[in-house]
Parts: structure tokens; C-alpha cells; sequence
């Protein structure tokens, strides 16, 4: 045949019958050009067939025939003419080794074709298996749906199950009361054993329960599977027409993404001049640089003409009009051919058909105006709302197409007992949108009040009247319920210390409020309450009902919040009655206005004696009869016992008011002067104070009320002289006295710390005690005729911390916090000494009108103890004491109350008890052990695992145990050792009785090691399973000696951090000899001590003694007396560096040549001298040979086990590779990881410890190349505008740092300008002008 003709030119090669080209072979990455067999088997080359392609086919120049399906590449090659080709290529190949080269050059080509057919396939099946799981999980979700909700078709028998349900929860709730009653009798108080007994002697009556339910099997068949999955919504048209994206697809969304760039890479796809577009067809457009999207057209607009057309020529095409099918939005395109738009060929219309978009509408509801439809409000809030997070997807079923469902948005705290928000709901309560069918369900709710029994005298206060027939009382004698709404405080205000960021209050707001709704409110005083929802009005309003008060109140829904678990505990406070044997005079009528009124005069917030008369058939409704405590002037009114102490209206009233003056003399305002300062009274006795600001017991601030004047006046001063002043540059100081602007108020401050420009103040109120963070911009400084402070620091006397501690416990300080913060008071100075804080008496007036002390009343709460002092009975004479009673304040003008009549109290039965036995301890050596808990004297209390599992079957014993034991006495507790402790679980353990301190007993867990305070009546006298020993053992480390000789507070948080409810590797060194004595263990944690841990931290110093016996162990290990070494000829070794070394530098002022290896900062770097130094070789070696010869062997190395601080090792970097570095601290402790610092480059990196090598020792020989270096002559800006900072720098921009690294790339030189107490030099540029010059030129910087 003519085309396979060679060329005169050259008589071995073999030309094509078109364009006269030799075949030639592909070899390496050069594409050759191989002879087709087109299928009427004429030969032509691969690039004229590619050129004659037109629209996928080909016609043979000779017979006009056409490409099969497969184009170009599916054709076969003429294999006669490519074995004449590589024969008369080997003919060429003069030598043996060229025949090898070519085998090589063929055998690579074959490795590399096999190995792109196994990534494809390994493709292929990756993307199969991953359709097969998403098909798989989509068909389990809706079986699991399908199964969930088959109860949905047995109405009769959910009603049925429903009621004995509830019958069965009712009945363990009263078996768990009776059990717990019968321990405890005190409980009686907290329920009512009538309705207790009643419900479980009500006999069960199975005819009132319908059991023919279980024979009606009529099913509707299910119209669709309901299920549930985590979805993306990715564009949103409106609230009834949006797409989604499947989380759980997202890995085919990627692998979609990145076959579509596949198919639009390099020239595939490209259109040409012949090619017509219409609308609707499938297109791949250029979304960004890199990423192409697929896409419908839309719209297609011909040059020429204003209108779309359906159809156009490629050429004429002027824009076009896209719809994006992945993200469900349109967009206009102005057209770039082939630049921003490809076709789509068949291959690539069967591969895009296997991801499918899908269409989503709500189910239920529609627009809240169906005329107008969904309004813009409606389609912003949805958008906001879902924002760019997953969310819950229901599907319910299918309509048109498209999906019906419902979007739930997860609550971002799974510890809150709130369901998923949903977002119909949110819609509908916005009045955005409105239901097609009636929603509902019934939320968590307060337990029930706790109504008083019959004939027995409270003291309560009325909380809220409605009529006398309609009115709600609150127990005053609750302290669970002060408490509770102190918490309430600490949770839900903004400006509490102890609260977080604003973000955390995002997760707590409601949305959607429905009826019964639990929740936490917002009163108009600013304080948070617990409510439920009883109405919503509309207008984003909901009218809710004070549980603990009893009022209604309509509010915004953004003074809503959602309520944590742990304020259910409590049942609601607010107790609902009417008055016994009163109605309306008369019958049928209502209670008249005047009638209401007087009765709020008589009762409304008073403290009243409450009698429940009897019962009605109402269970939420109660008579009760009020009894007013009314004074006489002729006799003292009784003491009641209440904990509230607020001040009477009339006595605030009376305070507010300034005290009048006689005539004659002006008023103080005009007469006196500023008093900056405090001056107390002679009389120190009976002043009328302001409680402003309380720590604690030991330390809270009041102020003077007769002070009153002379602080107004100062304010109005501080008003005066600083209102209208602007922010002045002032280097503020620790202790400066300064004028602060606190919440829009000008009041007087003192600095707690210097604090630099631009940013925040701690500052002390002087006229108020406690401190504010302030921004410097709203500082002043202070006049000196203003600076003095008007505020007095005091403290409880004669009292003290219980508990046996030196401190007050924090229980102390918040009880005393919440109720004296803000509160009038009436103190008496003990002792006017200079040193503060002031010993006083402080009496607050309760309810009833008395002056209850304080102190006498944490003493009866049992947070305080009475300082033991020996009575003076010469000058005061006796009074009875009673450890439950409130002392009230001694009013000499007040007649002597006559004495109560002495109380009469069971003696305490003597009971004596053995301890446990010791535990049963290990043997020397290695073992497991868990950590059950630390003391607070550092001693660490471990159990084997064979203790754990003897733990569990043990504490099943003990609540056997304890049902067979009698009911509880008073104990003396002098002789009691062992005992059973109630723990907060509600469970029983086994205890040691350690210390007896008021009405609790301080007792270790035996098996445990935990030590709490318990009351009395959680503790019971008695041995339990003494046949087994005490399954937990004390330990103390080994080799170490707690810094002071015993463990700090903050060395035992560490130990709770490190080792609680841990499992760790335990070497028990020495045994007690007292079986009761502590194990003396070393502990490791992921390969390193605890021992080396705590000297790290300095919480402990080493213990020289038992070091230097090691040593002696360790070197005394081998016996070289008995070996024969013949040391003639050795050499002594050199010593071995234990730092590295660092490069001499040139002398003050002399100029060298540097490198810049990295910045930190922008006057802080490194760097490494240019003066030869950097090719020192050790040995004929270089640093660069040392480390590469180590690295081939660095698994020779052995792991670094020593963590001195500034210690050399070889660290692994991001690149695999090891290099030098220095420790520079512990950066994590779980797990443990190390910060480390590169000596030859400078930069620092955190590490774990197995990615550290011991270094060898002729890597230290070289000097390290990079020396830390502060650059002179500029400082960070004083005013920095910038918002981007360094974060670990946070004075310096991070356009400053980027600019420094520009400059430093033409440095050059530098010159020594300081040594100590850092090394300092300049730097200069190429020109030999200071580098720094043009950082201070832009405002980045500030000459120094």
C-alpha cells in the first residue's frame, strides 16, 4: 500500500498517506504517532484522524467511512507496521547496553501504564462502595423510621399503655417515698403520707383498663417512610422551596467536584465554531479559578437581539443565563468562549447522571398572608436560623417532586432538656407562617408544690392575691429554694463573674415558646425566675406564670430562656389557696374591689402564720387560714426564725430621706466641707450602714448612711470636673488614685496593676470595695483634693470558719453574698484599729420586723462556729442557749423577754465500732492500678482491678445490707470507727468516722479514699461486710520531697488533673510496715515519672538521699573486679558538651555580614554570621554530612528520657527528618507533649516524646546557626490601628511583621550594639541605611 511507502529521506521509517509524517513509537513523556486501522482498513496516523474529527466522526479520506463509538483512542493499531518500526529501531542499537536501555525504557513504560489502570480502578471501586453505603444508610434510617413509628396506628392501645404507665410510675413513686420516709423521719415534713397511703392501698382494678386493644390489628397501609438525616441547606428560594446537600454524601459531592474539573482539564470539552447551544442543556461553567460547577442553560441571548432565543450558534452567542443544579440559584454569565463555559459530551452526560438534586418544601404549613405569600422577613429569618451549619431533616413524605419535610436545629448543649428546635414552629410562632393542620404536644413541666399538712402551723409569706378566694403562699423555711435562685443568678446574668462569653447565652434562647412551656423569666427588677408558659398573645409575647410567686406576667420572648436540668430538682414554691370558711357576702357574686385591696393591705408580702384547715377535691386548690403577727408597744414581738432580711419599706423609706434640720442653720450641702475622706462617729454603736460590696465573712464593705451627703457631694464634684474632659496619654501605675467612668457614673478608683495604653484596667471602686475592668479611655487622673475613700472594710467577730478550716468555704461566701449585697444593716464596731478588716456585730431586720445578728445566724445554718472564748459571768448574766435559734439583736430600752421553757431532748445512745480491716497490699514490683481519688493532704489513693470488680459486687451487698437495719437514734460518735455513709449518689458505702465537727461528721470512704462532710443522718454506726478487706490503698511517691513537707493546693490540683479515674503504670518500691501505712510508689504517665513531672513544675525537690543510693545501685550493678581489661594505650575520652555552643560575633560597632533564619517579631529574629564560621567541620565532617550519616541510622537512637529544661536532642520535623534542637518546656500533660526549639533555624515546634532522639555527642561540636537577637532602635506603635495582631505579640500588626520580612530579604550587615541583658544589634540594608527606617516611615512602628 501506498501508505506504508518509506520516504526517500529516510528508507527505514514507515509515513502516514496524508501528511507524509513517520510512525513513530511513544516513549517516555513523548506521545507518539502510531498507525489506525480505521473499519473499511485503511492506515492513517493518530494526529490526522484527530484532525479530520468533526462532532465525534470521522470519514476516511478513500471511503467515506465512520468512527465506531469509541473515537481515536478506541481504534486498534496496525501492529505489522509497529513491529517493522521497533525492528528497525533495534537494528540501530549498535551495542548490548542500548538493547538494555530500550527493555528498561519499554518495562518502565508497562509500570507506569499498570499502575494509572490500578488508580483507576481503585477510583471505581472507592466510588461504588460509596454509593452502596449511602443507598444502604438511607434504606436503614427508613426502616428504623418505619419501625419507630408503627405505634402511631394503635390510638386505643397508646391510650391504654398510657394509663398504666402512669399508674406504674405513680406507685414506684410512693414506694421510693415510703422507703425513704422510714429511714428518715425528718422527710415527713416534704410529703404527704395520706395521699401516700392512699395511693398504695388503692387496689388495681383490671376491668377499668380496655385490654380489647390488643385484638384490633387494622392497619392503614403507610403512604411513606418517615426518617430522619443530617442535611446542608445550600440556597433557599423560600421556606417552602429550598435544596439541600446530604452530609453523609459529602465525599461524593467531593469526588463529583473533582470529576467535573477532570472532564473540563486541558482541551476536552472545548466547543468549536460548528456547535449550536439550546436551553436546557447540560453545560459545565467556571465558578472561580480552578473549580468548575455543572449547569442548566437558562437563557441564551444572540447577538443582536434584545430577547432570549431557544436556540444559538456558538459564534453569535453574546451572554447566557445558567442554573446552577448543585446549589439551586441562577446567574448571567457574559460569555467568554470556552473560557468560562464546556460542553458536556455523552461520557460525561452518563457519568453527571448519577448525582441528582433534589427539591425540598415544608410539610403543614403555609404563608401567614396567602395572597401576598412568603414575605421577606419570613426568607431572611429561615436563612439566618440555618445559616451554614447541618441540621436535622424529617421527611415525611413526597408531593409534585418534591420532599415534604421539617428542618430541627440541634441544640449546641446536649445537658439541656430541650428538644431540637424545629423550624415550622419558629415560623409559625413569628406569625411568618401559619399551620394547614393544628400542631401539639406537652413539654417537661414542674414537679407539683409541696402542700403543707393539716392543723400544722407554717410561717409563709404571701407571694401573690388575686381574691381572697385566689391567692398563693410561699414557705419561708426552704433554704434548697434561696439557694436555687442564687444559682438561677449565677447562670442566667450577663454581668456575673463566673459566667462565660455572650455566645454561651445564644444557646439558652428560646425560639419558639409553646403552652406549659418550662423556662427561665426575666422580671422587671432584672432578675431571673423560673416560669412556664401559659399563653402566648402574639407580637412576639408570651404571658408566663412565676412558679415560685404565683403572678402572671406578659413579656417579650427575649426575656426568655431555656432552663437547665438541674432547676427541676426543686418543685414549684408558690403554693395555690383561698381563704377557709370566707365567701363574697353574697352568694354568686364576686369579691368586690375595696374587699380585694383591703386584703392586699393586711397580707400581700407579709411574713403570716399559715394553717392548712383540710382538703378539697381539687388537688391544686387549698383553704387555708392566716393568722398577722401584730406588735404591741408594751411587749416584744416573738422571734421568728426566717431567712429573709429584707428591710422593712418604711425603714428605706426613712433612710433615703436626708435628716432633717433645725432652723436657723443651712443645709449641710452649703455649710460643710468636702470630706474626701472616712471619719467614723465617737459613738461606735448602733450604726445605720450600707452593705456594698461582700467576699465573705472575714471581708465585705459598708458605708456610713450618715456618710450619704458627703458622697453625693463628691460625685457631683467628679460630674463637674470631668465630664466634658477627653482621654490624656498617661503612664497609669499600680496603686494611682484615678477618676473612673463606670456605667455612665464618674465615680473614684484605684489601680490594682499598671496597665499600658490601649488597653483594659483592673480598678477599685474606693466608695464601694469591689473591682471593674475598665477600658484606660475611661480613666482620669484624680485630683488630689478628691482622693480618699468613703467605704469601710469589716468582718463578722466571734465567729469562725466551720469545717475545721482556716478558710470560709465558698458555700459561706455565696449565701452571705447573695443576701447582704445591697442590704441596710445596723452594725456595732467592736475595736476602731487602724488595720482592716474592722471586727463588727452586724443585725439585719427580717420579715417580722426583728433585728436577726448574722453572725449568731450562719452559726445556726451551720456554716460559722462560735470562737471559743471563756464567758465573763461576773458582768453579763446567763441566758439559755439553744443550738437552733437566732439570737436577735439586745435592745436595752426593750423589757426582758420571759425565758422559754427548757427543751427536752432524748440522750444520745453510746454506740462503739470497730474499723475495717487493712487492705490486702500488692507485692514489690510492676502492676496496673486505677486511681479512685486524692486527698487533700497529696496522698494518692489507688485499687487493683481485681479491688474494682470485688467494688461493684460489694456496693450491691450494701443495699442489701442496710433495708435490715433499725431505724436511726442519736449516736455518740467518740468510740465510732466504722461506719455506713449515704453517699450523693443515694447509695450506701462504707466509711471511717475521722472527725465529728456540729451536726456532721467529717468520714473517709474506705474504699475509695474520698473524704466528705456528711450530715449526721446520712451516717449510720455500724460495720458492714467486715470480712472484706478495704479495697483501696494509699500511696505517696518515691524519691521526692513536696515543697514546704507538705503538698500545696495547687500540687494536688495537678495530681487530680493527672491521675483521677486513671488507669496508670504503677512500681510499688516499698511496703509499710503498718498495714494502714502508705505504699511508697513511682508512677509513670506515657513513659515519664510523676516524680519528675511534679520537680518539673517545682511543687517538689528531690529527695537527695534516695538519689544518691540509686546512683550507688546503678553503679555497684556490675562487678569489675572479676574482669581481665587491658587498658594500655586508651585514651581519656574528651568531655561531651551538655549545651550547645554559639558562634563568636564581632566586636561592639563592627559590621559583619548575616543571614536572616527567622522572625518572630519584627524586632525580634535570628540569625547567623557570614564571616566562614557556617562551614566549620568537626572532624572533616559538616554539620550537614553529620545529620544525614544520622538520620540513615536514626533508629539506632535511642528515645530521649531525660526533659531538663534548655537539654539538646534531635527533633523529628514536618519533613520526616531529624534535626538539632533544645527543650524549652512542657507544652500538654495529656499527653505529654514537649516544646522544642530548632538551634540551627529558630523556630519552635510542640512535639511528642516519641518523636524525639537522644542527640550524639559529636553534634554538639558544631555551633548552632541561628543566635537569638533583639534588633535596636524601634518599638512597637503607640497608637496601632491595625486590627490583625500577632497572637502571641499582640502589640505588633501582622502588617508590620509581613513588611519586616520584605525588608529583611535585602539585609546585609549588622553591628553589636548591647550584650546584657539581651544581645542587641542594627541592621542594615544593602545601601547601609538601618533596615527598620521604612516600618516607622508607614506608622508601623516607633523610634525607640
Amino acid at each position: 500500500m501506498s501508505d506504508r511507502t518509506p520516504r526517500a529521506d529516510n528508507p527505514n521509517s514507515v509515513v502516514c498517506n496524508i501528511c507524509g509524517i513517520a510512525y513513530t513509537l511513544p516513549e517516555d513523556e513523548i506521545v507518539g504517532n502510531l498507525p489506525n486501522v480505521l473499519l473499511c482498513s485503511h492506515i492513517f496516523c493518530t494526529t490526522c484522524l484527530r484532525s479530520l474529527e468533526f462532532n465525534n466522526v470521522i470519514l476516511c479520506p478513500e471511503c467515506k467511512s465512520t468512527l465506531p463509538e469509541g473515537g481515536v483512542e478506541g481504534l486498534q493499531v496496525d501492529s505489522r507496521i509497529i513491529g517493522l518500526i521497533y525492528t528497525a529501531k533495534m537494528n540501530k542499537m549498535k551495542s548490548i547496553p542500548a538493547v538494555c536501555l530500550a527493555l528498561q525504557t519499554l518495562v518502565k513504560g508497562l509500570m507506569v501504564q499498570v499502575k494509572r489502570e490500578k488508580a483507576r480502578l481503585l477510583m471505581e471501586i472507592d466510588e461504588a462502595m460509596d454509593r452502596a453505603f449511602t443507598i444502604l444508610n438511607r434504606r436503614k434510617g427508613a426502616l428504623v423510621a418505619e419501625l419507630t413509628n408503627m405505634e402511631q396506628h394503635f390510638p386505643s392501645s397508646r391510650r391504654e399503655l398510657g394509663r398504666v404507665e402512669e399508674r406504674m410510675r405513680a406507685l414506684d413513686t410512693a414506694m421510693q417515698k415510703a422507703k425513704q420516709v422510714g429511714q428518715h423521719p425528718s422527710l415527713e415534713s416534704y410529703c404527704d403520707l395520706e395521699q401516700l397511703l392512699e395511693t398504695l392501698q388503692a387496689s388495681v382494678d383490671v376491668q377499668s383498663f380496655d385490654l380489647k386493644f390488643a385484638l384490633n390489628y387494622n392497619l392503614k397501609p403507610y403512604m411513606c417512610s418517615v426518617f430522619q438525616e443530617w442535611v446542608m441547606v445550600t440556597h433557599v428560594v423560600n421556606p417552602n422551596h429550598f435544596y439541600i446537600r446530604h452530609v453523609a454524601e459529602q465525599r461524593a459531592c467531593i469526588l463529583l467536584s473533582k470529576k467535573i474539573n477532570s472532564l473540563c482539564s486541558g482541551e476536552r470539552g472545548l466547543f468549536t465554531a460548528s456547535d449550536i447551544l439550546e436551553t436546557g442543556s447540560t453545560v459545565f461553567v467556571k465558578w472561580k479559578e480552578g473549580m468548575w460547577c455543572r449547569a442548566t442553560l437558562t437563557e441564551l441571548f444572540q447577538r443582536g437581539h434584545l430577547d432570549p432565543v431557544r436556540s444559538c450558534p456558538v459564534p453569535e452567542l453574546h451572554r447566557v443565563r445558567v442554573y446552577f443544579q448543585d446549589y439551586g440559584f441562577c446567574k448571567g454569565i457574559a460569555l467568554d468562549m470556552n473560557e468560562r463555559l464546556r460542553r458536556v459530551d455523552v461520557a460525561g452526560q452518563s457519568e453527571m447522571s448519577r448525582w441528582l438534586p433534589q427539591a425540598i418544601k415544608f410539610d403543614d404549613i403555609v404563608p401567614a398572608d396567602l395572597v401576598r405569600g412568603w414575605s421577606a422577613e419570613a426568607q431572611d429569618e429561615f436563612r439566618r436560623v440555618v445559616g451554614s451549619a447541618s441540621v436535622e431533616m424529617q421527611v415525611f413524605g413526597q408531593e409534585r417532586g418534591a420532599l415534604l419535610v421539617d428542618l430541627k436545629k440541634a441544640p449546641m448543649d446536649s445537658g439541656f432538656s430541650n428538644m431540637p428546635m424545629s423550624l415550622r414552629e419558629y415560623l409559625v410562632f413569628l406569625e411568618l407562617a401559619r399551620y394547614i393542620h393544628t400542631q401539639g404536644s406537652r413539654p417537661l413541666q414542674f414537679y407539683l408544690p409541696v402542700f403543707p399538712r393539716t392543723n400544722v402551723e407554717l410561717n409563709a409569706v404571701v407571694s401573690h392575691i388575686d381574691t381572697p378566694s385566689h391567692f398563693y403562699i410561699q414557705l419561708v423555711d426552704n433554704m434548697e429554694f434561696l439557694l436555687l435562685t442564687a444559682k438561677l443568678q449565677e447562670c442566667y446574668s450577663y454581668d456575673c463573674p463566673s459566667r462565660g462569653t455572650r455566645g454561651e447565652d445564644q444557646d439558652l434562647e428560646v425560639y419558639c415558646p409553646v403552652l406549659d412551656q418550662a423556662c427561665v423569666a426575666r422580671f422587671d427588677d432584672k432578675v431571673w425566675y423560673r416560669a412556664h408558659v401559659i399563653g402566648i398573645p402574639g407580637g412576639r409575647k408570651v404571658e408566663v406564670q412565676f412558679v415560685d410567686f404565683g403572678n402572671n406576667k406578659i413579656l417579650s420572648v427575649n426575656d426568655l430562656r431555656k432552663i437547665k436540668d438541674e432547676f427541676f430538682a426543686l418543685p414549684a414554691m408558690a403554693i395555690q389557696c383561698y381563704l377557709a370558711d370566707v365567701i363574697p357576702l353574697e352568694e354568686g357574686e364576686t369579691w368586690s374591689k375595696a374587699c380585694i385591696e383591703k386584703f392586699k393591705s393586711l397580707a400581700d408580702q407579709r411574713l403570716v402564720t399559715a394553717v392548712a384547715t383540710g382538703k378539697t377535691g381539687d388537688v391544686l386548690f387549698y383553704p387555708i387560714s392566716l393568722f398577722l403577727s401584730i406588735k404591741s408597744k408594751d411587749t416584744q414581738a416573738p422571734v421568728v426564725d426566717t431567712t429573709v432580711w429584707d428591710p422593712p419599706l418604711e425603714g428605706l423609706l426613712g433612710e433615703s430621706e436626708p435628716a432633717p434640720t433645725s432652723l436657723g442653720q443651712g443645709t449641710p450641702e452649703q455649710d460643710q466641707e468636702i470630706q474626701p475622706y472616712l471619719m467614723l462617729p465617737a459613738n461606735l454603736k448602733d450604726l445605720r450602714v450600707r452593705l456594698t460590696h461582700v467576699v465573705s465573712p472575714g471581708s465585705f464593705y459598708v458605708q456610713l448612711l450618715q456618710m450619704d451627703t458627703q458622697l453625693k457631694r463628691v460625685y457631683e464634684l467628679l460630674k463637674q470636673e470631668y465630664a466634658l474632659t477627653e482621654p490624656q496619654e498617661i503612664e497609669w501605675k499600680a496603686d494611682m488614685y484615678c477618676a473612673a467612668y463606670n456605667n455612665g457614673v464618674w465615680e473614684r478608683g484605684q489601680l490594682c496593676s499598671p496597665v499600658s495604653l490601649g488597653f483594659i484596667a483592673e480598678v477599685v471602686r474606693c466608695d464601694f470595695g469591689n473591682k471593674v475592668k475598665l477600658h484606660v479611655n475611661n480613666l482620669r487622673p484624680l485630683l488630689p483634693s478628691l482622693v480618699g475613700c468613703l467605704v469601710l472594710e469589716c468582718s463578722l467577730s466571734e465567729i469562725r470558719p466551720a469545717g475545721g478550716r482556716s478558710t470560709w468555704t465558698a458555700t459561706a461566701c455565696d449565701f452571705i453574698s447573695y443576701y447582704l449585697t445591697g442590704a441596710m444593716a445596723i452594725m456595732t464596731i467592736k475595736e476602731n484599729t487602724e488595720q482592716r478588716p474592722v471586727p463588727v456585730s452586724l443585725y439585719c431586720s427580717n420579715r417580722a420586723g426583728q433585728d436577726v445578728s448574722i453572725a449568731d445566724f450562719l452559726v445556726s445554718e451551720g456554716l460559722a462556729l462560735k470562737e471559743r472564748k471563756t464567758p465573763n459571768t461576773e458582768n453579763q448574766p446567763p441566758t439559755p442557749s439553744s443550738d437552733w435559734s437566732v439570737s436577735p439583736r439586745p435592745v436595752s430600752t426593750a423589757p426582758t423577754p420571759p425565758k422559754p421553757a427548757p427543751r427536752t431532748n432524748p440522750s444520745p445512745e453510746k454506740v462503739k465500732t470497730q474499723a475495717y480491716c487493712p487492705p490486702e497490699l500488692p507485692h514489690c514490683g510492676r502492676t496496673l492500678m486505677t486511681i479512685s481519688a486524692i486527698g487533700e493532704d497529696g496522698l494518692i489513693y489507688a485499687m487493683t482491678h481485681h479491688a474494682g470488680r470485688q467494688f461493684e459486687q460489694l456496693r450491691e451487698r450494701l443495699q442489701q445490707h442496710i433495708k435490715t437495719l433499725p431505724r436511726l437514734k442519736p449516736y455518740t460518735w467518740k468510740s465510732v470507727l466504722g461506719c455506713a455513709v449515704m453517699g450523693s449518689d443515694m447509695l450506701w458505702y462504707r466509711g471511717e468516722v475521722l472527725e465529728v465537727i456540729g451536726g456532721h461528721v467529717k468520714v473517709r470512704y474506705v474504699d475509695q479514699g474520698l473524704v466528705e462532710n456528711i450530715p449526721v443522718c446520712h451516717v449510720y454506726p455500724t460495720v458492714l461486710c467486715e470480712d472484706i478487706p478495704q479495697l483501696c490503698m494509699p500511696c505517696q511517691l518515691h524519691g521526692v520531697i513536696p515543697v514546704g513537707r507538705t503538698w500545696q493546693w495547687d500540687a494536688v490540683a495537678l495530681l487530680k488533673e493527672l491521675l483521677l479515674n486513671r488507669c496508670v503504670d504503677m512500681q510499688v518500691m516499698e511496703l509499710p510496715e503498718d498495714p494502714l501505712g502508705c505504699l511508697t510508689v513511682q508512677i509513670s504517665l506515657d513513659g515519664m515519672t510523676l516524680s519528675r513531672i511534679m520537680v518539673h513544675h517545682q511543687h517538689a525537690s528531690v529527695d537527695q538521699a534516695i538519689a544518691s543510693t540509686q546512683e550507688l545501685v546503678v553503679s555497684s550493678h556490675l562487678d569489675l573486679d572479676d574482669w581481665d581489661i587491658d587498658t594500655e594505650g586508651l585514651e581519656d575520652p574528651e568531655p561531651v558538651p551538655r549545651v550547645f555552643s554559639y558562634p563568636n560575633l564581632p566586636e561592639k560597632g563592627e559590621r559583619f555580614r548575616v543571614r536572616i533564619k527567622h522572625l518572630r517579631t519584627p524586632n525580634e529574629v535570628f540569625l547567623y554570621p557570614l564571616d566562614g564560621s557556617s562551614c566549620v567541620e568537626s572532624g572533616g565532617e559538616s554539620l550537614e554530612e553529620a545529620l544525614k550519616r544520622v538520620h540513615d541510622r536514626i533508629d539506632r537512637l535511642a528515645m530521649l528520657s531525660d526533659f531538663a529544661i534548655e537539654a539538646p536532642c534531635l527533633a523529628e520535623y514536618s519533613d520526616g527528618k531529624y534535626y538539632r534542637a533544645k527543650l524549652l518546656g512542657f507544652a500538654g500533660l495529656n499527653p505529654v507533649k514537649i516544646l522544642v526549639r530548632h538551634v540551627d533555624f529558630g523556630s519552635d515546634d510542640t512535639l511528642p516524646t516519641h518523636k524525639l532522639r537522644q542527640i550524639p555527642a559529636h553534634l554538639l561540636r558544631f555551633p548552632c546557626k541561628a543566635i537569638k537577637v533583639r534588633v535596636a532602635g524601634f518599638r512597637p506603635p503607640r497608637h496601632n490601628l491595625e486590627k490583625e495582631r500577632l497572637s502571641y505579640r499582640p502589640e505588633w500588626s501582622l502588617k508590620a511583621a509581613l513588611e519586616m520580612i520584605d525588608l529583611l530579604h535585602s539585609c546585609c550587615t549588622a553591628s553589636v550594639t548591647a550584650t546584657e541583658p539581651e544581645l542587641s544589634v542594627f541592621l542594615y540594608d544593602e545601601d547601609g541605611a538601618l533596615v527598620y527606617l521604612p516600618l516607622v516611615e508607614k506608622g508601623l512602628a516607633d523610634f525607640d
